[in-house]
């Protein structure tokens, strides 16, 4: 090893990290068929080889198995691709800060071993756009139970650099199973009142004709968009985030009790238990936060819609954790890129992100679905 020059070790080393990578990855693939001949009336079908192109440089000669007949394809690599996903990725946040393609051919050779021509670069780009298009005009399921609907900012420079607003849309259908629904951009204008509206048209030109529940925050004008479009759902407010304004308002003495009495709110069993505790509310911290007392009442009806809905599905639709899973982690994916270059830099990236968790979000069902489904319960049934 002392005679060694230190390419030679660094090779070494790259050699062997390669080696455990392709370990790794065949022996996942073998315990992916195994699940997967355990469901399905098929048997297993010896290997093909493939090179997937990764971090750590390319890999060659898989060993990927397959089934004798069946649609199985081993969930860990990426399908009809030669490059895994977090390559792609590194393509794609280096054009959306401005990178050259030239120059993204020559980091790729330099850092990743592999040789893609500016040419197929561009070819790689133009063909994700599409891509891109193609996800976000596919159509929808005509019902879903639930949408969640709420903004983001990106940073993007159209001459000057500015945040603009990302609106993302998750639905959960009557089964359960979520989808991403879609991501919008609206340029430099900010966050307009007409943003939520055009969000609704193009879900209803897209092929939903019944949401039970939109659950969003306070954006400006989407209550009565909500009506106009979709007028039999119901509108609930994101219930933590009304909590956080509330406390955020308050003295720090107050919080740990106020934060009590809302949970006491939010957590009721019925409508009548709800009132009560919002009666009590009122009477302890009216004289205190007036104005905070004022608008909690005020939108009262909007905080508590989750409340017409069978109770196995109501820790859903009044909480945010669906859709703040999914905004952080659009967050911690395009952080890399601190200012996109262009509109069409962010829309791929996002697209990216957004595409691979709806495929792996999307094969599995939320609890509580199935029991209502199941029971036979409706809408407007809450026990």
């Amino acid at each position: 090893m002392r005679n060694k020059t230190r390419e030679e070790i660094l090779k070494e080393v790259e050699e062997r990290i390669k080696t455990m990578v392709k370990e790794l990855l065949e022996a996942l693939m073998r315990e992916e068929r195994g699940l997967y001949l355990e469901n399905h009336p098929t048997q297993a079908n010896g290997y093909y080889t493939r090179d997937l192109l990764t971090l750590v440089g390319p890999v060659e000669d898989l060993q990927v198995p397959r089934v004798r007949e069946g649609d199985f394809h081993p969930q860990i690599l990426p399908y009809r691709k030669r490059a895994s996903l977090e390559l792609s990725e590194a393509i794609l946040a280096l054009y959306a800060v401005g990178v050259s393609t030239r120059k993204i051919s020559a980091f790729l050779e330099g850092i990743y071993g592999a040789f893609y021509s500016p040419q197929s670069i561009s070819r790689l780009l133009k063909v994700t756009q599409e891509q891109v298009k193609a996800w976000r005009e596919r159509p929808l399921s005509a019902e879903y139970y639930a949408v969640f609907l709420d903004g983001t900012f990106l940073s993007i420079r159209r001459g000057k650099t500015a945040k603009e607003p990302v609106y993302i849309a998750l639905g959960i259908k009557p089964d359960g199973r979520r989808e991403i629904l879609g991501f919008w951009l609206f340029g430099a204008e900010g966050e307009r009142a007409r943003n939520g509206e055009e969000v609704l048209k193009d879900l209803q030109r897209r092929g939903v004709q019944r949401v039970r529940i939109f659950i969003t925050d306070d954006l400006p004008g989407l209550e009565e968009a909500i009506k106009k479009i979709f007028p039999e759902a119901d509108w609930q407010l994101w219930v933590l985030h009304a909590v956080r304004d509330a406390l955020n308002q308050s003295r720090k003495k107050d919080r740990e009790a106020r934060a009590e009495d809302l949970k006491k709110i939010d957590r009721a069993e019925s409508r009548e238990e709800a009132e009560e505790a919002l009666r009590s509310w009122r009477e302890r911290w009216g004289g205190v936060y007036p104005k905070i007392v004022e608008r909690g009442e005020t939108k009262a009806y909007a905080l508590l819609a989750f409340l017409r809905h069978p109770k196995p599905i109501r820790r859903y639709l009044y909480t945010t954790n669906q859709l703040e899973r999914l905004a952080k982690e659009v967050k911690r994916r395009t952080k890399v890129v601190e200012v996109f270059c262009r509109e069409e830099a962010a829309e791929k990236l996002l697209y990216l992100v957004l595409s691979q968790l709806d495929e792996a979000w999307g094969a599995r069902r939320l609890r509580g679905f199935a029991e209502i489904q199941m029971r036979g319960y409706h809408a407007d049934r809450t026990h």
